[in-house]
């Protein structure tokens, strides 16, 4: 919502609460940021149709 209202310092606030949940979730279950980070590595350049494709087939190979 904050987006859509397009106030800057509400979209950095959401951003912040955003993330830190999501930090919170990944030390609960023992993962780390660079897991994250590592995973949007491997998705850079990839079609977001062929990304959820190869998700879907069990696939690990995606084409670029």
């Amino acid at each position: 919502m904050a987006a859509k209202d397009g106030a800057p310092e509400r979209i950095v606030a959401e951003t912040a609460d955003l993330w830190f949940h999501c930090l919170v979730m990944l030390a609960h279950f023992g993962l780390s940021p660079r897991q994250v980070l590592d995973e949007l590595a491997r998705r850079e350049g990839l079609s977001g149709l062929d990304e959820k494709a190869a998700r879907q087939s069990g696939s690990t190979e995606v084409r670029r």
